[in-house]
């Protein structure tokens, strides 16, 4: 019983978080952040579906393919490296579904209050990933407090890729970095 517990409460967690992001993002546009005056839109609405040929053009190196049967909506997901730097890249059929089924996924899981451990985590597959070791200098690595290996992440057309970065504006910087090589002008 315990355990249909945690299905049925992270099934509604997922549609209501669904739900209010799909307000937000209609009633707000894009976030918006970075530093210095910059502005980075979270959210591009564009009807490019990207692939992970696309990564790989770019000059990203994929690293592992997750399995995506519990994770609605997604099509593939890859763990990535470019310029010494990890990003996961999620694809979905379009732009729309990224946007209605992934945010909350990559919202709970990016950022300065991510859930990276525990059985709070929406999708199980590459949780390990998607989170980083931070301890104070001098001590045993069993004294480790982990966080999210992604500060931030963008939706582009139907991807929703997570960038690492020492900083929120680092990763911000980082996404866009990737994608502009995605998107030659």
């Amino acid at each position: 019983m315990n355990q249909f517990n945690r299905v049925v409460k992270k099934i509604v967690t997922t549609l209501v978080l669904t739900v209010v992001l799909a307000i937000v993002a209609v009633a707000c546009g894009t976030d918006a952040a970075g530093s210095g005056g910059s502005a980075v839109s979270r959210v591009v609405a564009s009807d490019r579906i990207y692939s992970v040929d696309d990564l790989k053009a770019a000059g990203a190196k994929t690293v592992k393919e997750y399995d995506v049967e519990d994770l609605p909506g997604a099509m593939a997901v890859w763990k990535t490296v470019f310029n010494q730097l990890d990003y996961e890249a999620r694809f979905y059929a379009t732009h729309e579904d990224a946007v209605a089924q992934g945010t909350s996924f990559a919202d709970s899981v990016t950022g300065e209050d991510a859930v990276v451990t525990g059985d709070d985590i929406l999708w199980e597959e590459g949780k390990r990933d998607r989170r980083k070791c931070s301890r104070a200098a001098e001590t045993p690595h069993s004294s480790c407090t982990y966080s999210a290996r992604y500060l931030e992440y963008v939706i582009r057309g139907n991807m929703i890729l997570f960038c690492e970065g020492n900083e929120s504006s680092d990763a911000f910087e980082n996404c866009e970095d990737l994608m502009k090589l995605m998107n030659p002008v």
